[in-house]
């Protein structure tokens, strides 16, 4: 046995192993190592030692951080990640604080359910364990070996210990067991998370179901061939093994202003001077997105403003698209906890949808017979509540002499 940065590894035979998704192989080394033993003990002790002794948890989650030691780059990626953030995000902080408040334990379950979901496997509902709070980590994608699409309570069943499941196939590891997943290269690993679906079975959010309806599904393009792309880095540190694998899958997963923007193409296909004013035809167009743009949570919008300027004045409209859903009273919804506890209904939905190509309108006031400049944009809006501090100053009283 040998030390890694403070954890144990063992050495062992090499065997290769392929990802449907790259062309070279990657090799890990083989073998198990020895994993925490000892007294028997309650299941957080048993995890806090796991995690101290930097070995794998053979009966529970594993720390990301444990798992870092070996796969560096692919940790580098996933810290950074809304995966990592899940819990600690602020905006996510403040819908789950005004969830709790009204919807009491049943919230709770309901928003960890995904943004802390190791609870499916350690129960671990009051994140007691500091594994536990490391969000949508390693240890859990990595353990799935069910997705339940039809079962939004228990979306997924999970195979918590040695086995860690993934892409690559005719793979093994010194420190724990390795399974390839065909799950693992499906869009239905992402899925129990990506879609919601209300307790009268209304699609809140439908990031899953809409790229299922979709061409990409069709064509067999996968959410991780857009959001885990391949780029260069090892799969396993060249410490613990030396191989020929130059790129791994990223797991910040691509979810960034770069992205959104080439989601989205608009074009000025047509500008008319009529008697009554200027006509202006504007494409939108989806061009980079499997799921309808914008997609989660029904409180983003995409809005596209047209700009008509003569020299002296600028006349604008806007058009939003957007989900609109409402309670059960008919009144439309706003914030994200009421959209997650309270939506029962989808009031209209004119997102765009993947590879559509939406041609809009618009009409403007007669400008003269001047030089005109035409604008069109499209821009992503987003108001979460997020917490703030702010300081209270209040004067409490005063006094006041004149001297002289």
């Amino acid at each position: 046995m040998a030390i890694l940065g403070g954890y144990a590894i063992a050495g062992g035979t090499d065997i290769g192993g392929e990802s449907r998704y790259a062309s070279d192989d990657v090799v890990a080394p083989g073998q198990n190592a020895p994993v925490a033993t000892g007294r028997t003990a309650s299941r957080n002790d048993t995890d806090s030692q796991a995690e101290t002794a930097g070995v794998i948890n053979a009966k529970g989650y594993t720390s990301s951080r444990i798992c870092g030691t070996c796969h560096v780059d692919i940790y580098s990626s996933w810290k950074n990640s809304l995966h990592a953030f899940s819990l600690s995000d602020p905006v996510f902080d403040a819908a789950y604080m005004q969830a709790i408040k009204e919807g009491g334990e049943e919230a709770r379950r309901l928003c960890l359910r995904c943004h802390a979901p190791l609870p499916i496997g350690n129960e671990d509902y009051d994140l007691s364990e500091s594994v536990t709070r490391e969000g949508v980590t390693c240890d859990f994608c990595h353990t799935i070996t069910e997705v339940h699409l039809d079962n939004p309570e228990m979306p997924f069943s999970v195979d918590v210990g040695l086995v860690k499941r993934s892409v690559l196939r005719r793979a093994s590891s010194p420190v724990h067991d390795v399974a390839y997943s065909e799950l693992h290269e499906s869009s239905d690993l992402c899925g129990g998370c990506h879609d919601y679906e209300s307790p009268n079975g209304t699609l809140i959010m439908s990031t899953y179901d809409e790229w299922k309806r979709g061409p990409y599904a069709r064509e067999g393009i996968q959410c991780q061939n857009c959001h885990m792309a391949r780029t260069v880095g090892k799969v396993v540190s060249p410490d613990v093994k030396v191989t020929e694998a130059e790129h791994i899958h990223l797991h910040n997963l691509i979810r960034d202003a770069d992205q959104l923007r080439s989601a989205l193409a608009v074009s000025i296909i047509n500008v008319e001077r009529m008697n009554w004013g200027i006509s202006v035809e504007v494409l939108v167009e989806n061009v980079g997105s499997g799921h309808m743009v914008p997609t989660g949570i029904p409180s983003r919008e995409i809005v596209l403003t047209v700009a008509v300027h003569d020299g002296e004045r600028t006349e604008t409209r806007k058009r939003r698209y957007r989900k609109v859903i409402a309670d059960k009273d008919d009144r439309v919804l706003t914030r994200d906890f009421e959209l997650m506890l309270r939506g029962r209904k989808i009031v209209s939905d004119n997102r765009i949808r993947p590879r559509e190509q939406r041609i809009e309108w618009f009409s403007f006031p007669s400008p003269g017979s001047g030089k005109l400049k035409v604008r069109a944009a499209v821009t992503y809006e987003y108001a979460p509540m997020v917490l703030d501090q702010r300081e209270i100053n209040i004067e409490l009283g005063t006094a006041e002499r004149f001297v002289r």
